[in-house]
This record gives structure tokens, sequence and C-alpha cells, in this order.
């Protein structure tokens, strides 16, 4: 293909038989005539989705319906946020002491006097476009039966997350592909 460049002239005179190819109907000498249109604008036609999810694969929400969590009642919330409240600076602590072993989250969390059976910790799993684990640390703290504390401990933050537990898993969403 060859590339080559279009003189200013050259253009205007495109341009130009453009516009004349390009005029409305009824404008131009023995032209069709234009058509009268009513003021009313006709309706448009507009795809409407069937579903929740119209864009989804066939049987997505029954794929996926493992991963739906509880309601939490509104004194869970206020269980979960209490207990939140007093795992984040101990978290924090150990943020800002460059402590992201697991290890040193489930300490942190059994000092707090939670109970262990309450308590699940592991590393951060390894993303697929690096060769090495981050440092880090992933925690849930399962409470009231119903709720969970869940978050992590990395170098650039402290997440904590009230939430509800899932009937398949509990707190923490297992590693699916």
């Amino acid at each position: 293909m060859r590339v080559g460049k279009i003189s200013g002239g050259s253009a205007a005179a495109a341009l130009t038989l453009l516009a004349f190819g390009c005029a409305a109907p009824g404008t131009r000498a023995g032209g069709p005539e234009a058509t009268p249109t009513s003021g009313q604008p006709s309706p448009s036609v507009v795809a409407e989705p069937t579903g929740p999810r119209a864009d989804a694969p066939p049987n997505h929400g029954d794929n996926n319906s493992w991963k739906q969590r509880r309601e939490l009642s509104e004194a869970d919330e206020r269980t979960g946020k209490k207990l939140a409240a007093r795992i984040r600076p101990k978290l924090e602590a150990l943020r800002a002491a460059g402590d992201f072993a697991p290890a040193s989250t489930r300490g942190a969390l059994l000092d707090l006097g939670i109970e262990a059976d309450a308590i699940e910790v592991t590393a951060m799993r390894t993303p697929i476009w690096l060769e090495t684990t981050p440092p880090g640390a992933v925690y849930a703290v399962h409470f009231a039966q119903v709720g969970c504390v869940i978050g992590d401990v990395r170098p650039e933050r402290v997440m904590v997350e009230v939430t509800a537990s899932a009937a398949e898993f509990g707190c923490l969403e297992p590693f699916s592909h």
C-alpha cells in the first residue's frame, strides 16, 4: 500500500464533491421530492434484555449460586462492625511493622481473644502474571454463625470488611480458576 500526501486543493475538491453528493432529498435540481414528515417522531426500536443478566451465559446464576452470601440482620451487622473496629488497629500495627506473614496475622487475631476455630488465615495467592507470591495474608473471622470479617494485610493496605457467610464455603471463597 502506498501512502502519499494530499494537497490542500485536492482535499478541498474532495470535500466539495462529497458535500454535493450528500444533499438532502428534494434539494437538488431534478432530484426526488422530499417526503413531508409529520411532527411526530417515529418510535424507536430498542432491544431489551430478557432477564436479570441477559448477557450472561446460560445457567450463569445456577453455576454461581454457591457464591451467594446470606443477609446479615441489623444486630449481626452491628456485631460485625464492632469486631472489625477491634481487628483493624491490630492489623494496622502489623502492617506498620512490615510483618505480612500469615502466622503473624493469625497471632494478632488470637491476641484479640478470638477463638482459633473462628479464624482462617492464608497466604496471598500468586497471580498468573507473577512468578513469586506477593507479601501479605488473607484472613477471615467468623462470628454469630452467619457473619464474617474478611480482608487482607499487605504492604500497601489493610482491608477489613464485614459480610455474611456463604452456605457452601463459609467466609473465604475458595480458589477456583
